[in-house]
């Protein structure tokens, strides 16, 4: 029986122990958190049930003054004792309800609620007793369900403060005897306040591993996460993401999708300021790690900035009203061989960028294509592969007043290869530009558009590219300098061409349309083109070639202002001066090289083609407008002595035609040619300006008919100008420039010309001109000079020795007796002689005065002056006439009286000698042609009557 009596013994004495057991393991849990500390400790209650294995503690309470508490509602352990006999330890669930603690580091000490950590926990061992590797257990661990609900804990760093709020967190079956199972994890709580949700499904325990876990955050402060290190980071986090794991091995995949939004992102340190206003991102990412490092990474969604973004670097500021990306990235990182590719979409709005003094501003830009990139460890970068549209609108470039870039659009369309980033390809090449417009100090350029089609390839290490093109296209564009129109045409046409570095050019043709170049005083275009071709362009570094160009309807005007200076070519070169001034500076000091060799096959004028030109320096203002039908130039060559054949055809003022033609080279040193020129039916009228500036008459009426032959032989001119002058009619109208002119000539110029005209009113006068082109005397002023003077004088000179013809003595006499006197200048001619002492003409006179009745009656002009001359032989004869009549009169007159007698009679055969010729000629001649002069006695000489022109 004692047995049985111990048996009921130790069966009292076991259900005692279970019993009060756990009220003995309450009171020393909380005698043993008041020995830590703790100034209140409670706990409620923990209850055991023996017999099926369930724990629960009730109302733990620890708690201590300015530390987090260590609260606890219930926690309750099942324990599957079945399961013990399979070596496994099998909770059925664990439960935790009403937690509240936290953990804290303040850098020496940690503490876990009201608990230090620190003296908790012993110092780990070093011994190599505890580095021995442990045998594997026998026994399993598993668990049927976690619950964790209204859990309060707070995590306390140096400088940071974290708290995580959980509703409700349930963890399904995991066991570590069956691998393959899949648990659940559900969780729905705040993260620093921020409502979090989480829901997982995965298989943690088998070789290959999978999870798939969704993640919910709504207005996450991010800065609650990085005060410590990132104290002026400020943005909110909003997630709804899906994120799947698998572990195969040594090979790691991590595929996340769905949305994540940040919102009122800043960030400042020192002088960088980024702010964002609204971030989402929305799509799936796939990585792929093998052995823990990356291998491929794929990117496939949108990213929006809505609200714009803004970076601020001291000297830099870029901000954006928007951007928006859409498209698919795919990253291979193989250690030898790596590859990138992405294709997509990107738009950008109201993109601000500043540098220093530099300020960039476009209105909208995206972007559209792909691109292949691949790497080797050895090459690096070995081939960049991609198709690409680029369209940007209303983009503009400042750098301080010194340059401003506008442009209204641009698209951009390429294919684009590069091999090792030295050789790059360009193929579909599509450029289209509109509003562009370039503005400096002294220069001004606007195009409406641009449009080009270009394939080609450039080797950065040879510097050599090459690119072709169907052509190009440009409208509507505009250049100033120095606040003035400098060139405007309406559109520009390329053909086919090819550009090339070293430089190499080959065009097969343009066309150019709307040409208008510079303004002339009255702000009109000083030159107008309608159309320009040109034909088969070569240029290199030393030379330019263009087998034809072709300009029609050429309208231009020549303005000379008071001082004969031409004003709008004087304005244009300021013009030019103004643009090259900054370059001078830059290329002071440069060797400029040799000039390039310009070579030009033909250079055609065609169409209706009108010269305005206008002379203010005559009064009244010279104006004439030359009309070109046709012109051609051939054979231009700056490097060469060869000259260029030309020829013209057009009318001057409507209805003088001119023609010329011939070669010339005006661009070599020394220069040379040769020309033929006409110009017929030039009404001289229009030229009274000039005739009135050089010689004071007016041109009442007449024509002009002129031929030039000339040669040119090292800058010496020779050249035989015949004119023609048809019924000329001049009158004097400024007296003082007739007086100097007439001294130029010796004679009036009406004189001149009623001695030149013939029958039919018409003037023929051969005029040599020559002289050296370095001669700085001899320029157009010289030339008129001398047509006038040295023309003029000669031609009447030659008429009059022609028309006088036999007398040898006239010639010389004539030629030697014009001379000019003080009230005008006039022709004295050989005079007519008479017997001494009477009206009789002495020997040949007769015959001189039919020669000169016939010179008179061809020249209806001219007017014939006659002064009758005594001589010293007409006083002896008259004088012993005269003294035998005084002897036989009845009163003798006195010396003195008799000496004015003989006076009286001189001076009446004079002019009674006067008279009997203008009697003799007034037969054939008008008798208003015909003046007498008053009577000249005692000069030397032969008797006879003076007649002068």
């Amino acid at each position: 029986m004692r047995w049985v009596v111990r048996a009921l013994a130790l069966l009292v004495l076991l259900a005692v122990v279970m019993v009060t057991l756990p009220y003995i393991v309450r009171d020393q849990v909380v005698i043993w958190l008041r020995g830590q500390g703790v100034e209140n400790a409670r706990l409620k209650a923990l209850e055991l049930d023996w017999l099926h294995g369930d724990l629960r503690l009730l109302g733990l309470r620890a708690e201590r003054t300015g530390y987090d508490p260590l609260n606890i509602d219930q926690l309750r352990l099942d324990l599957d004792y079945s399961a013990l006999f399979d070596k496994q330890i099998r909770l059925q669930l664990i439960n935790v309800e009403g937690l509240k603690s936290g953990y804290r580091d303040d850098g020496s000490q940690q503490w876990l609620g009201p608990l230090n950590l620190t003296e908790l926990i012993p110092a780990e061992s070093s011994s190599e007793e505890d580095a021995d590797e442990q045998a594997p257990s026998e026994w399993s661990v598993g668990l049927d369900r976690l619950q964790l609900e209204q859990i309060d804990w707070r995590l306390t760093l140096p400088e940071q403060q974290h708290r995580l709020e959980l509703d409700r967190l349930d963890l399904g079956a995991i066991y570590l005897w069956q691998p393959d199972l899949e648990t659940t994890l559900e969780l729905k709580g705040r993260v620093n306040g921020a409502p979090l949700t989480v829901a997982s499904t995965a298989t943690p325990l088998p070789k290959e591993k999978h999870a798939r876990l969704t993640l919910q955050i709504e207005q996450l402060p991010v800065q609650s996460l990085t005060a410590a290190f990132l104290p002026s980071l400020k943005a909110t986090l909003t997630t709804d993401m899906t994120l799947d794991l698998t572990l195969d091995g040594e090979q790691l995949q991590v595929q996340p999708q769905g949305q994540i939004a940040v919102r009122e992102f800043a960030f400042q340190e020192g002088e960088t300021a980024v702010s964002v206003g609204a971030l989402d991102w929305n799509g799936q990412v796939s990585l792929l790690l093998d052995q823990f490092q990356p291998s491929r990474l794929e990117v496939d969604g949108s990213l929006s900035l809505s609200q714009g973004a803004a970076l601020d670097q001291g000297e830099m500021a870029l901000a954006l009203s928007r951007l928006q990306w859409q498209g698919q990235n795919r990253f291979d990182l193989q250690a030898d061989d790596q590859q990138l590719a992405t294709t997509g979409a990107l738009g950008l709005e109201g993109v601000l960028l500043n540098i220093d003094s530099l300020a960039l501003a476009v209105g909208d830009l995206h972007w559209q294509g792909d691109v292949d990139l691949a790497m080797t460890a050895a090459e690096g970068v070995s081939l960049i592969d991609g198709q690409h549209q680029l369209t940007l609108s209303e983009l503009s470039l400042q750098q301080g007043s010194a340059l401003q870039v506008a442009l209204s659009r641009a698209t951009l369309g390429s294919d684009v290869r590069g091999e090792k980033l030295t050789r790059w390809q360009f193929a579909n090449t599509q450029l289209d530009l509109a509003g562009v417009r370039l503005t400096q100090p002294q220069l001004a350029l606007s195009l409406d558009q641009v449009t080009t089609t270009v394939e080609g390839t450039y080797d950065t290490a040879a510097a050599a590219l090459s690119l072709q093109s169907p052509g190009a296209s440009l409208s509507d564009a505009d250049l100033q300098v120095a606040g003035a129109p400098l060139a405007a045409f309406n559109t520009l046409k390329l053909q086919p061409f090819h550009v090339a570095l070293p430089l190499a050019v080959q065009l097969d043709g343009a066309q150019l349309r709307g040409l208008a170049l510079a303004r002339n005083d009255r702000g009109e275009p000083l030159l107008t083109l309608a159309s320009t071709a040109l034909d088969k362009l070569t240029m290199d570094g030393a030379q330019l070639g263009i087998d034809r160009v072709t300009l029609k309807e050429l309208k231009t005007g020549l303005t000379l202002n008071e001082e004969m200076v031409p004003i709008d070519i004087e304005a244009l070169q300021t013009q030019l001066e103004a643009l090259s001034s900054a370059e001078q500076d830059a290329s002071s000091t440069a060797d400029s090289g040799d000039a390039m060799r310009v070579k030009i096959g033909q250079l055609l004028l065609d169409g209706d083609n009108r010269v305005q030109f206008t002379d203010r320096s005559t009064d009244p203002v010279f104006e004439a407008e030359v009309a070109v039908h046709s012109a051609q130039i051939s054979g231009i060559d700056t490097g060469g002595e060869q000259q260029s054949q030309f020829s013209l055809e057009g009318e001057i003022n409507q209805f003088a035609k001119l023609q010329a033609e011939g070669a010339v080279n005006l661009i070599g040193s020394p220069r040379s040619g040769h020309w033929n020129a006409s110009l017929t039916g030039m009404e001289l009228p229009g030229l009274s300006p000039y005739s009135m500036k050089y010689t004071g008459y007016f041109l009442k009426s007449g024509q002009l008919n002129l031929t030039l032959e000339g040669t040119l032989d090292k800058d010496i001119l020779e050249g035989q100008n015949h004119i023609r002058l048809n019924r000329l009619d001049v009158n004097p109208v400024d007296q003082e420039q007739a007086a100097k002119f007439q001294q130029k000539i010796s004679m009036p110029l009406g004189t001149a010309v009623a001695v030149l005209q013939d029958s039919d009113d018409n003037i023929d006068l051969d005029l040599p001109i020559s002289g050296s082109l370095q001669d700085p005397e001899f320029d157009y002023q010289s030339i008129i000079n001398r047509v006038l003077s040295k023309g003029l004088k000669q031609g009447v000179m030659s008429y009059l020795t022609k028309a006088l013809q036999p007398y040898g003595a006239l010639i010389t006499l004539t030629q030697t007796a014009i001379k000019a006197g003080q009230n005008g200048a006039f022709i004295s001619l050989e005079p007519i002689r008479f017997e001494p002492g009477g009206t009789e003409l002495a020997g040949d006179a007769a015959d001189y005065l039919d020669q000169l009745t016939q010179l008179l009656d061809e020249r209806s002009a001219l007017r014939l002056n006659l002064c009758g001359v005594t001589v010293e032989a007409d006083r002896l004869l008259l004088q012993e006439a005269l003294a035998e009549e005084n002897e036989d009169a009845d009163e003798p007159l006195e010396p003195e009286a008799l000496a004015e007698a003989l006076k009286g009679r001189l001076s009446e055969l004079a002019e009674n000698r006067s008279k009997t010729i203008k009697q003799q000629l007034q037969q054939r001649l008008a008798a208003d042609r015909l003046f007498l002069c008053y009577p000249q006695i005692d000069q030397e000489g032969e008797p006879r009557v003076e007649a002068s022109l």
